[in-house]
């Protein structure tokens, strides 16, 4: 049964030892009354959030836990923090691999959570599972039947033979209010990520889902055995060296499912596909993403293909802006030619992404910018076989997990006033270094201090920095 803290909880504590981590957790839960939220209900989950899933509110206004240690469970871990309930936040206090022994699964009962990989120190954080389990739990990380989650800057690498069926680098399923953010996953032997079940109001941004394992390799599969309409933006992500599924839909009418300003990069035989399985058909819009041909590209493939297998209705499919580039033989049609007549001249739902912006604009930046920071050696390497715009690139399909990248632990940023921010930093926002405040707006801009730290520490992992004491 989840253990329930409240808000509390937001005192972290300095150096805490494993033994008594539940117990300063328990303790700190007396103190509830004086600490909590001060902002509107109905905020966005951080500043820039967009999409779909903008309003999950994750722990806002909830406990800060910190993890201590990489074990696969028990005090400090982080699976120790998902297995609570009540509005919570983790962060890292460490930094390194974290080797599972069955997936970390965000529950009903755990929903109202945030983790904030940003925080950690060094090189930040792996998960990574290598051992079978008779309950089948392969897949690193799952939300499944929850709500108001938010992941960011996390990294999943699998480490299963292509035999071991059904493995996602993360899985989505039958949740709402969920926004996944600068997340990097591979060499998964199913999805690198998938929605799944009647998961709602999600947002998939800045991301990267590179080499899934042949004979299954796919990047996403957004529309997965639904119950009835979905909301779902994926935006800004890249896709890298997976054989098809880029990404997939099939989704009930009355849906919205939005596709916009991603790169798509060395897909083999299929990019986007959209069946239409469900009554009303899937609708759908594709805005200003790049699909670029790679090394292991058939000489002819389509970027948005109808599939017509056991379908039920006609998609309703909208596309602008988008652009397709090959070389040699290698040549990307936008749109396939039996998909041209369920093409519709304006979005099925108005966009929630409130500003899509051109391809070619977007391909710099996106390359650059997607997955989890600071980088590791894997997404390095994927992102420099993409290519510069215009430019051959590289990659290949893949059958084997390759090696694990070294994680570098680093120290963690002082935090005297045990509030989860760092001291040095606290004033620019408005927060004290000696008191605990994450909840107060310090510089009334309508966002809580922790909210304007956590954002501010994900912008500056971007460009390779971290808190010094």
């Amino acid at each position: 049964m989840a253990k329930a803290v409240s808000s509390s909880d937001s005192l972290l504590f300095r150096r805490p030892s494993i033994s008594g981590w539940s117990l300063a957790v328990t303790c700190l839960a007396a103190l509830a009354s004086s600490i909590g939220p001060t902002l509107a209900e109905d905020q966005a989950a951080f500043p820039h959030a967009e999409g779909y899933g903008k309003l999950a509110s994750g722990g806002r206004g909830g406990v800060i836990i910190p993890v201590t240690n990489l074990n696969d469970a028990g005090p400090g871990s982080l699976r120790a923090c998902i297995d609570l309930s009540g509005p919570r936040n983790c962060i890292f206090r460490v930094g390194g691999t974290i080797r599972l022994k069955s997936s970390l699964v965000v529950r009903e009962q755990n929903a109202n959570l945030s983790i904030l990989g940003q925080t950690a120190p060094g090189g930040g954080i792996l998960l990574t599972i290598d051992q079978t389990n008779s309950e089948g739990r392969h897949t690193p990380f799952v939300v499944k039947g929850s709500m108001n989650v938010i992941i960011r800057h996390l990294r999943m690498r699998p480490q299963f033979a292509n035999s071991v069926p059904n493995v996602d680098g993360m899985t989505i399923e039958n949740s709402r209010l969920v926004y996944v953010d600068h997340v990097s996953t591979s060499w998964a032997t199913d999805e690198n990520f998938n929605a799944y079940a009647s998961t709602t109001d999600l947002t998939v941004a800045n991301s990267l889902f590179a080499e899934g394992l042949n004979k299954h390799s796919k990047c996403a599969l957004l529309g997965s055995d639904p119950r009835g309409p979905q909301n779902i933006s994926f935006w800004r992500n890249a896709c890298v060296s997976n054989r098809d599924r880029n990404p997939d839909n099939n989704h009930y009418g009355g849906s919205c499912i939005e596709i916009v300003n991603n790169v798509f990069f060395n897909a083999a035989s299929e990019w986007g596909e959209i069946f239409s399985q469900f009554s009303g058909g899937t609708p759908i819009s594709y805005v200003g993403n790049y699909f670029k041909a790679g090394p292991s590209t058939n000489d002819l493939t389509y970027a948005i293909n109808w599939n017509d297998a056991a379908s039920v209705d006609k998609p309703k499919i909208y596309q602008s802006g988008n652009v397709t580039w090959g070389f040699g033989k290698k040549t990307i049609v936008v749109v396939a030619p039996d998909t041209l007549g369920f093409v519709v001249d304006k979005p099925p739902c108005p966009l929630a992404i409130t500003d899509p912006e051109p391809a070619e604009a977007i391909y710099a930046s996106v390359t650059a910018n997607a997955g989890a920071f600071p980088r590791d050696a894997v997404d390095i390497r994927v992102a420099a076989e993409i290519g510069p715009l215009g430019q051959k690139g590289g990659g290949k399909m893949i059958r084997a997990p390759g090696a694990l990248p070294e994680i570098s632990n680093g120290q963690p940023y002082l935090d005297s006033d045990l509030d989860g921010m760092a001291d040095a930093v606290e004033p620019q926002f408005g927060a004290v270094a000696a008191r605990n405040d994450p909840w107060t707006d310090g510089d009334g801009n309508g966002w809580s201090n922790f909210d304007d730290f956590m954002q501010w520490l994900s912008d500056e992992r971007l460009v390779g920095r971290y808190p010094s004491n």
